[in-house]
C-alpha cells in the first residue's frame, strides 16, 4: 500500500507539470518577443524549466515503485500458484502436461508482471493525463473543444471492435506458447527414450510445427495491434489537423489569440497521446 500511495503521488506530480507546460506557452506568444517583455519571457522559460524538473523526478520515482510493485505481484502470484500445485490430486497430473504447468507457472506469469507494472502503468498515467487535457481543452477554447468531440466516436468504435480480436488473439497466443513448451518438457524428460527408439528428427520436426505455431498465433496479434494503432493514430491526428486548420481561421478573424490556438492544440495533442496509448493498453 504505501507503493502505491507514493506511485500515485508521483503520477499526478508528472500530471499536473505537464499539463502547466502549455499555459507558459500561450503566455510566451501572447505577451513575449518584444525587447519591453525580456524579463517576463526569461521568468516563464524559468518556469518552464523548473516544471521539466519536476516531471523528471515525478516520471522516475513513478517508475520506481510501479515497477517494484510489478515483480512484488509476479512474485506472489508465482509462490501462491506453486503452493496451489504441489497440493492438486495425482489425477490433475495424470490428465495436465507438466510442460504446460510449468509454461503456466513462468510465461504466463510474467504476463501478469507486465499487465501490473507497464501496463497498469501506462493505462492509469494516461487516463489522468486524458482528463486533464479534455478538462483545460474546454477551459481555453469551448468552440474547438466542442469540434474535437465529433471526433472521439470515430476513435472510441474500432478501439472497441478491433480490441475485442486483439484480446481473443492474445488468449491464443499464449495457448499455444503452453503447448509447444508442454511437448518439450515432455520429450526432453524423456530423451533417453527418444535416443533409443531414434526419433530425434521425428520429435524436432513436432517441435518445428509448435513453435510456428505459436509463431502464427503470435503474428496475427501483432497485425491486429498495428491495425489497431493506424487506425486510432490516424483518426486523432487528423482531428487535431482539423482542430489547427479551424483555429488558424479564427485567428486570422480575430476571435482568438495565437498563443491560446498553441494553448489548445498542445492540449490536444496530449488528448491523442494518451488516447492512442490507451487503444495499445486496451
Amino acid at each position: 500500500k504505501p507503493q502505491v500511495a507514493m506511485a500515485l503521488v508521483a503520477l499526478l506530480v508528472a500530471s499536473v507539470a505537464t499539463l502547466v507546460i502549455p499555459v507558459a506557452v500561450r503566455r510566451v506568444f501572447d505577451h513575449g518577443f518584444t525587447g519591453e517583455n525580456a524579463g517576463l519571457v526569461d521568468q516563464y522559460f524559468g518556469v518552464m524549466l523548473a516544471v521539466v524538473g519536476l516531471l523528471a523526478v515525478g516520471s522516475s520515482v513513478r517508475f520506481y515503485f510501479v515497477t517494484w510493485i510489478g515483480e512484488r505481484v509476479v512474485a506472489d502470484v508465482r509462490d501462491h500458484l506453486f503452493r496451489h500445485l504441489t497440493l492438486l490430486t495425482p489425477s490433475f497430473y495424470e490428465t495436465q502436461k507438466t510442460g504446460e504447468v510449468i509454461s503456466r507457472l513462468t510465461a504466463d506469469t510474467t504476463q501478469i508482471k507486465s499487465a501490473f507494472s507497464s501496463t497498469a502503468s501506462i493505462a492509469l498515467r494516461n487516463v489522468v493525463m486524458l482528463t486533464g487535457a479534455l478538462a483545460m481543452m474546454i477551459y481555453t477554447s469551448p468552440r474547438l473543444s466542442g469540434l474535437a468531440a465529433l471526433a472521439i466516436p470515430l476513435i472510441v468504435l474500432p478501439l472497441v471492435v478491433y480490441g475485442r480480436r486483439v484480446r481473443s488473439l492474445s488468449r491464443l497466443a499464449q495457448d499455444t506458447l503452453a503447448d509447444s513448451a508442454a511437448y518439450a518438457q515432455e520429450r526432453l524428460s524423456a530423451i533417453a527414450t527418444v535416443q533409443s527408439n531414434t526419433q530425434e528428427r521425428a520429435t524436432m520436426d513436432t517441435f518445428q510445427v509448435a513453435t510456428r505455431t505459436a509463431f502464427g498465433a503470435a503474428a496475427k496479434r501483432t497485425l491486429a495491434r498495428a491495425v489497431l494503432t493506424f487506425a486510432i493514430i490516424l483518426v486523432s491526428l487528423g482531428a487535431i489537423v482539423g482542430l489547427l486548420w479551424f483555429g488558424a481561421r479564427d485567428v486570422m478573424a480575430g476571435t482568438l489569440s495565437g498563443g491560446t490556438l498553441s494553448q489548445f492544440v498542445l492540449y490536444a495533442v496530449f488528448a491523442a497521446s494518451s488516447l492512442g496509448q490507451l487503444s495499445e493498453v486496451w
